[in-house]
C-alpha cells in the first residue's frame, strides 16, 4: 500500500468435484442404517370411483394388498435402511396429518411428534392410477373365447422428512404395464389369473424401492483396484451382471438468489457390472478414467436386457437424478484425474 492507494491482486479459486454421495434436506448417518417408516398405501379416491364404476374394485384392492406387502419386503431387501415396525402404527399416525402439509419446524411439539420413534424419513406409497382392460373375442362355431388383457399401474412414494414434517421436492414415481392373453378357452372356463396381478405388485415394489434408495443413498464405489471398481449395491437394489453404469462425481453448488443448495454431477467413467450378489457389484471400467475414484455416485444406464439404442433407464421409471441439499459442504475428494471449476 502506498500514498493511500490499493493494489489488488487477482485470485483464482478452483472448486475441486468430489467424489462424494448426495446430502440434502436431514443429514443421512454414516456408518449405520438409517431407520425409515413406511405408512399404509394409499388409494386415490378418484382412482377407487373409477375402479368401481368399471366393475374392477376387487382387482384394484387385490394389487394394492400385494404392493402393500411386497414393497416392505423389497425394501428391507435392499439391505440399505432399517425399518419402523407396522405394529407401532398407534404413536405413528401423524403420518395422516402431515402426508399432504408442512409442519412448523419451530414448532418443537409437532418436530418431536414427526420423529415417529426415530425413523429419519417416512415412505407414504400411493396408488395414483389403474386400468384393467379385457377384451373378449367369441367363436360360437367352435364354442370357444380368446382374451386380451392389459393391466396399468401407476404409483408415487412421497418421501417426508421426520423432523421439519415436509415433503421432500422430488418422489419416486413408476409406470408399468402388463398384459396376459388366453386363446381358444372354454366359456365359463377362469380367464383373468391372479398370477399377473401378483407380477405386476412385485416388479412395482422392486422398481419403488430402488426409487428411493437412489433418492436418498445413491449406489457409490467403495474401492478402486486398477480397472475393477468394488460398488455397495446388489442384484437387489437393480445392479446386475452385464448392466452398463456410469460413474459421477458431484459438486455442491449454492444459488445465492435463494440460498438453496444442489448437487452438480459430472461424468467420470463408465464400467460394465461382472460380477456381484444381492448386495454388492464389482464392474469393470471401460473406455476413458476422467477421476473415478472412492465415493463416485454409481447408476445405472442400460441394463443388460435393454436393446443397444434403446432407452437408458427402465421403462416408466421417473426418478430424480439430483436433490436439493441443505446439509454439510462435501469434502473435496482426490484421483489421479481430478476435475476442477475456475
Amino acid at each position: 500500500m502506498n500514498g493511500g492507494s490499493h493494489s489488488i491482486l487477482p485470485c483464482a479459486f478452483a472448486l475441486v468435484l468430489a467424489c462424494s454421495p448426495l446430502t440434502f434436506g436431514q443429514e443421512l448417518s454414516k456408518g449405520e442404517k438409517d431407520t425409515v417408516f413406511i405408512g399404509l398405501l394409499n388409494v386415490q379416491p378418484s382412482v377407487q370411483e373409477s375402479a368401481k364404476a368399471k366393475g374392477h374394485e376387487l382387482e384394484l384392492k387385490r394389487v394394492a394388498e400385494s404392493l402393500d406387502t411386497q414393497f416392505i419386503t423389497a425394501l428391507n431387501a435392499t439391505r440399505v435402511f432399517q425399518l419402523v415396525e407396522r405394529k407401532r402404527m398407534k404413536e405413528l399416525q401423524v403420518e395422516q396429518a402431515f402426508a399432504s402439509v408442512a409442519v412448523n419446524p419451530a414448532d418443537k411439539n409437532a418436530a418431536q411428534a414427526l420423529k415417529m420413534a426415530g425413523a429419519k424419513y417416512a415412505f407414504l406409497p400411493q396408488i395414483d392410477g389403474f386400468e384393467d382392460r379385457v377384451d373378449k373375442q367369441k367363436f360360437d362355431d367352435i364354442d370357444r373365447v380368446s382374451m386380451s388383457r392389459k393391466l396399468f399401474l401407476s404409483v408415487v412414494v412421497q418421501v417426508v422428512d421426520t423432523t421439519t414434517g415436509k415433503l421432500l421436492p422430488d418422489s419416486p414415481s413408476i409406470q408399468l404395464n402388463k398384459a396376459e392373453t388366453m386363446d381358444m378357452a372354454r366359456p365359463g372356463q377362469a380367464m383373468e389369473s391372479d398370477e399377473v396381478i401378483v407380477g405386476l405388485a412385485k416388479e412395482m415394489a422392486g422398481k419403488l424401492s430402488q426409487g428411493v434408495v437412489q433418492l436418498l443413498r445413491p449406489a457409490k464405489v467403495l474401492i478402486v483396484t486398477g480397472k475393477q471398481i468394488m460398488i455397495n449395491r446388489g442384484s437387489e437394489a437393480g445392479f446386475n451382471k452385464g448392466d452398463e453404469v456410469e460413474i459421477f462425481a458431484t459438486q455442491e453448488v449454492k444459488d445465492e438468489d435463494t440460498g438453496e443448495t444442489f448437487n452438480n454431477e459430472v461424468p467420470v467413467g463408465k464400467a460394465r457390472i461382472v460380477r456381484g450378489d444381492v448386495k454388492q457389484s464389482f464392474a469393470t471400467l471401460e473406455g476413458e478414467d476422467n477421476g473415478v475414484n472412492k465415493g463416485c455416485v454409481v447408476r445405472v444406464s442400460r441394463p443388460a436386457h435393454s436393446p443397444v439404442g434403446g432407452p437408458q433407464a427402465p421403462t416408466g421409471e421417473l426418478v430424480p437424478l439430483q436433490q436439493p441439499n441443505a446439509g454439510t459442504p462435501v469434502s473435496p475428494g482426490s484421483s489421479d484425474k481430478p476435475i476442477t471449476f475456475n
